[in-house]
């Protein structure tokens, strides 16, 4: 039967960018009319079960109530801790439970935390969250829709999805966790608030992507060279160290509201599979714009570039397909 997992983050939306830039605020009660947008797609087109992450916040009672005489949904068992890693034990929940597709709404980072438990599970990212690379702007109708096009055709899937490139990071030679657009390097010793928006901390940056619409750190790498989700390649930035000039700078929108030139001193691609080197020996490492790898004395950090990430629901494809099936 056609399955759709559903991830939504309650805390996606509501960092500390909103006090240091001009990032919206998108409400639980937004993100809850969003649902039900989404599940008006779903029971429109064939899908004939929802799977639902349960949320401190309830995002998604309000649309499972909508639909209960037409749509089974469900909460999967698990109890939410309200820490990051709910999102991952979710899609790792709903892997197992058979979803054909997983809509997620969220930023960069839900997404990331999704795409370490979803496995070959496409992902239909909604845009919830503040530097938004990986989930669309795009109306939950219709969100849900191309979600139920690949949930009935699993095979579709080649033909409408794109696979993503990841970043993975090892420390001292193990795999210590992923990125899905950037990994920042920054001077910063503290995980603190765990967003990064200030880019005069950056010592390093390697990017996934970086396209002209991109916004955050990616909007950097856009200014230098554009690489975008199928192409395999990924991109090194290093900036220069405190007191020092950079060789030039790059205008770049590293935040919503938020435009700063940024000295560079120096960039190159990097091939798929290529083993990076991070310069710095002390500091922290952000993954798609949160804090989360302490590097302390003594540690060796690397990265480099893997081809397979998780699938991504292409919107414009997928709801074509669903317009020459209707």
């Amino acid at each position: 039967m056609p399955t759709v997992g559903i991830i939504a983050n309650p805390a996606a939306g509501k960092d500390i960018r909103r006090l240091v830039a001009q990032g919206r605020v998108v409400s639980n009660q937004e993100k809850s009319n969003i649902l039900r947008r989404v599940f008006a797609g779903l029971q429109t087109h064939g899908v004939e079960k929802v799977i639902v992450m349960p949320d401190m916040a309830g995002l998604a009672r309000a649309a499972m109530h909508d639909t209960k005489d037409t749509l089974y949904s469900e909460f999967i068992p698990q109890t939410p801790t309200g820490s990051q890693n709910d999102s991952t034990v979710a899609a790792h929940m709903m892997q197992d439970a058979g979803a054909d597709c997983i809509i997620t709404l969220g930023g960069d980072g839900t997404n990331r935390l999704v795409a370490k438990g979803c496995g070959n599970v496409p992902i239909a990212p909604i845009s919830t969250g503040t530097n938004n690379v990986f989930p669309r702007e795009i109306e939950g109708t219709l969100a849900g829709i191309a979600a139920a096009t690949v949930a009935q055709d699993p095979a579709i899937r080649d033909r409408v999805c794109r696979r993503s490139k990841k970043i993975n990071i090892y420390v001292n030679d193990e795999l210590r966790d992923i990125a899905l657009v950037d990994a920042a390097v920054s001077r910063q010793t503290m995980v603190g608030a765990r967003a990064l928006w200030d880019v005069n901390t950056l010592d390093s940056v390697f990017l996934t992507r970086a396209e002209a619409s991109s916004i955050g750190i990616a909007s950097i790498g856009a200014r230098l060279a554009l690489i975008a989700l199928d192409d395999p390649r990924g991109l090194h930035i290093e900036f220069p160290q405190p007191g020092k000039s950079g060789a030039s700078s790059s205008k770049a929108p590293i935040a919503p509201g938020m435009v700063r030139d940024v000295p560079i001193e120096s960039w190159r691609i990097i091939q798929p599979g290529e083993s990076v080197q991070v310069r710095a020996n002390r500091g922290t490492i952000a993954l798609d714009g949160e804090r989360e790898v302490e590097l302390l004395e003594g540690m060796v950090a690397s990265v480099s570039i893997d081809t397979k990430g998780p699938w991504v629901v292409d919107f414009d494809l997928s709801l074509k397909a669903a317009c020459a099936s209707a």
